[in-house]
């Protein structure tokens, strides 16, 4: 394997860590977001429930809305990686 071939591989496997991580942060953000909203709707009294649900604005349709949003942003920059490597010459130092 080549230099290029191993930067690229490491660096892809970077790019993917990062991206998986800002997806467990996002998971991390709805389920708070889930728990606050549950107490809500808890505490006040059930006539209101439904105003409750309405505002509810981070639902699992967002949150697949933006879980496909952090792919596409992580795949995009995996190809752009991929093309401007391709301009470069790269060796190690031994």
């Amino acid at each position: 394997m080549d230099a290029s071939s191993i930067l690229l591989e490491k660096n892809k496997r970077n790019i993917k860590g990062l991206f998986k991580s800002y997806l467990v942060l996002l998971e991390d953000l709805h389920e708070e977001h889930n728990i606050h909203f549950a107490k809500l709707k808890k505490n006040m009294p059930a006539a209101l429930g439904k105003i409750i649900d309405q505002a509810d604005y981070f639902d699992e349709e967002k949150m697949k809305y933006l879980r496909k949003k952090v792919l596409d942003m992580g795949n995009e920059v995996i190809r752009e990686y991929d093309t401007n490597i391709e301009h470069f010459t790269i060796s190690f130092k031994f």
